[in-house]
């Protein structure tokens, strides 16, 4: 049986480039595809306007690892893992959405942590060096693998392509219907914008507030 999560499509919904999704039970909307409700094709195909169901599989196979700052903190993490040996270089100051940045092989950054290089101990101060004149903060792995969760961006993902073959059909968005006054004058109607464009072109009353 075919699975799918729902994701609130609202603006003030995104955070930073991830999706956020209705959460088990109705509790509320996250990012954590661990903690998103699994709907049937069916409770999928009756959801509301603002609200976009995505196939489980074809989300999947599209997720990205990220850390939230809200829950890690590095002098916890060093006094779990005193003699770690393999750590991760944070880009200070840099986050998209909640999500902490990292140094990738090739010097360049991501807040993908799959795609983060991991650092031997004895290379972390060449390491630091390295990252600029912000430097990097250099995190246990065993403490961040263990705070990362699945999600997945905006930019990974096309509707169009997810839900094909699925028979479920987005509506179309509603257009925003005209505001609409009368003219104190005659009574006549006006639009919002056509009042401060002209005065009325039947009785010339001015309608501008």
């Amino acid at each position: 049986m075919s699975q799918f999560y729902l994701q609130d499509s609202r603006d003030h919904a995104y955070v930073g480039d991830g999706l956020s999704f209705w959460g088990v039970k109705g509790a509320g909307y996250v990012t954590d595809l661990a903690k998103a409700e699994l709907f049937t094709l069916e409770q999928a195909a009756g959801h509301r306007e603002t609200d976009i169901p995505w196939p489980k599989d074809y989300v999947d196979a599209r997720v990205r690892i990220g850390v939230d700052c809200q829950y890690v903190e590095i002098r916890e993490a060093l006094d779990q893992h005193p003699d770690a040996s393999e750590f991760y270089m944070q880009k200070p100051k840099a986050w998209n959405g909640n999500n902490l940045i990292w140094l990738k092989a090739d010097g360049g950054f991501t807040s993908d942590l799959s795609k983060a290089v991991r650092v031997a101990r004895a290379d972390t101060i060449n390491m630091i060096g390295r990252c600029g004149q912000t430097g990097c903060i250099a995190w246990p792995c065993a403490y961040i693998d263990t705070h990362s969760r699945r999600l997945v961006e905006r930019d990974d993902v096309n509707i169009k392509e997810a839900l094909r073959g699925t028979g479920i059909k987005l509506p179309k968005p509603k257009r925003p219907r005209m505001m609409m006054f009368n003219c104190h004058g005659c009574g006549r109607f006006i639009s919002d914008e056509g009042r401060f464009i002209s005065n009325c072109r039947n009785c010339g009353a001015d309608n501008r507030p």
